[in-house]
């Protein structure tokens, strides 16, 4: 009789309070694209109809629909909450650019001195972002009705 533990059917479990990296930068985008919308005196619901517009369009591989939009503003800006994450996007400049491009060319050398293989890192082609994301935390956005009841004191 062999005791041995096999593993749990189904898809593994994440560990609590854990993202992955690529979660957390489509979670940014879903709502800066949100927010710039919003600013634009935009209703809740058609935001969020034109943020999944406006990032198929531009990042066609990623998939995102306005359940997932609405879930992930659910998760980062609760209504219980006064303070929350804001993503705010800026263009890099040629100057930033280059900069990082000058330390993604440090990477290979810091990964042979680490016992890497050699020949994989000098195939590794980078992709510079033209797009950048500055976080903070700040007060959570009030949007208020353009129709609500002017009050009077």
């Amino acid at each position: 009789m062999n005791h041995t533990k096999e593993p749990k059917r189904g898809r593994p479990l994440k560990k609590a309070g854990e993202m992955k990296f690529k979660d957390f930068r489509r979670a940014g985008m879903v709502i800066s694209a949100y927010d710039e919308l919003r600013l634009k005196n935009e209703k809740h619901s058609v935001a969020v109809k034109e943020a999944v517009e406006v990032l198929t369009k531009g990042h066609p591989d990623m998939r995102i629909s306005d359940t997932g939009v609405r879930r992930i503003l659910a998760a980062y800006r609760p209504r219980v909450s006064r303070t929350t994450i804001l993503f705010e996007p800026s263009i890099v400049t040629e100057t930033g650019r280059e900069r990082l491009r000058r330390m993604l060319e440090q990477v290979p050398t810091a990964q042979r001195e680490q016992g890497a293989e050699a020949g994989a890192s000098p195939e590794m082609q980078w992709h510079i972002p033209r797009l950048k994301y500055m976080i903070r935390f700040g007060e959570r956005p009030s949007y208020p009705r353009h129709n609500a009841k002017e009050t009077t004191t």
